[in-house]
């Protein structure tokens, strides 16, 4: 029994619509007018019908009349026309104005009325599959495309910062601590020209990328970030959205504190095929933060799987958790 399917029967004999609930009644959830206009009705207080069957041959309202003023209303249900008449002008008539799916000819038969419901039940699953596919991927198109702008919008030319780095990392031969900063910082902004049109990215080039993004942070908070990342080498291969686990690294400085009293201690690990990001958690109130990363993020994995990320709160830790995906997904 599948109630979830809601289906409308219109016919002005009484005895056509009895019977059709009675062999239907068990399977699927029947409604029933006697008219166009008590049909009308019925849609008005059930949206959310999946199936229409209409006589044609009505009073006041025939069923290609009826079946007009369905298509004014905001809801799109598989329609099929039933006749008793061989009168193919007329099913010409409700395919073109009518728009509908299939017609039945009087008197039908349960079995074949069995099979038009299963095929225009499966009919109305593929149309909404296309059209959240369809949605899917108007925004994924939309959202790489505002990517790509603001990707050109901040755009530097690389052989020159490249360049400056190189000069001042001579400037400052006799300080060491200042040459590491500039070497690592032109491994993560080498790491961001190589990646920024990729969608994912390899895990250990990922972990990699964000080793060199936190010995800087470390350097620009004195030490007072601890940083442990113990990943299973046997998921070095699997992939992740690019540049999402510096977002989540990124998001652990951004809304802690992060004092000498008070060090933030940020441990990377995996538990199975989830990686997980956790650290103390030492909420600062005032930050910069747009709010948009965690749902960008979000919106990513759900281009690529049907697993999404985690984000709580426990025990005084906060969790970020993003799966990881073997390449051949």
């Amino acid at each position: 029994m599948d109630e979830s399917v809601k289906i409308l029967y219109v016919d002005d004999e009484q005895g056509n619509l009895d019977y059709f609930k009675s062999v239907f009644r068990r399977e699927y959830t029947i409604y029933t007018a006697q008219s166009g206009h008590e049909g009308l009705k019925v849609l008005a207080d059930e949206p959310d019908i999946s199936i229409i069957f209409t006589d044609q041959r009505m009073p006041r309202m025939t069923g290609v009349e009826f079946l007009q003023e369905v298509m004014k209303l905001p809801i799109d249900p598989v329609k099929i026309l039933v006749t008793g008449y061989a009168d193919m002008d007329t099913v010409i008539t409700a395919i073109n104005e009518g728009h509908i799916y299939h017609y039945i000819s009087k008197p039908w038969t349960y079995d074949e009325m069995r099979i038009i419901i299963s095929r225009a039940i499966e009919n109305q699953r593929l149309v909404q599959l296309n059209k959240e596919l369809l949605v899917r991927s108007e925004r994924k198109e939309k959202e790489m495309v505002i990517s790509e702008l603001e990707s050109l919008r901040n755009q530097v030319n690389p052989h020159f910062l490249f360049n400056c780095l190189n000069t001042l990392h001579a400037l400052v031969s006799d300080n060491q601590q200042a040459r590491e900063f500039i070497r690592g910082l032109s491994n993560i902004y080498r790491y961001l020209l190589e990646h920024h049109k990729d969608n994912i990215v390899r895990l250990s080039e990922e972990l990699k990328f964000c080793n060199n993004y936190f010995h800087l942070q470390n350097v620009r908070f004195q030490g007072a970030i601890e940083y442990i990342s113990k990943v299973d080498p046997a998921y070095a291969d699997y992939v992740i959205p690019s540049a999402s686990l510096q977002l989540l690294i990124e998001n652990t400085v951004k809304h802690n504190v992060v004092t000498v009293d008070r060090p933030l201690m940020v441990h990377v690990y995996n538990e199975g095929d989830w990686l997980v990001v956790k650290n103390n958690f030492q909420f600062k109130s005032a930050t910069d933060s747009t709010g948009i990363g965690q749902e960008n993020l979000i919106r990513r994995y759900s281009y690529i799987t049907d697993k999404q990320p985690l984000f709580y709160e426990q025990d005084g830790f906060y969790y970020s958790k993003i799966p990881l995906l073997e390449e051949t997904f």
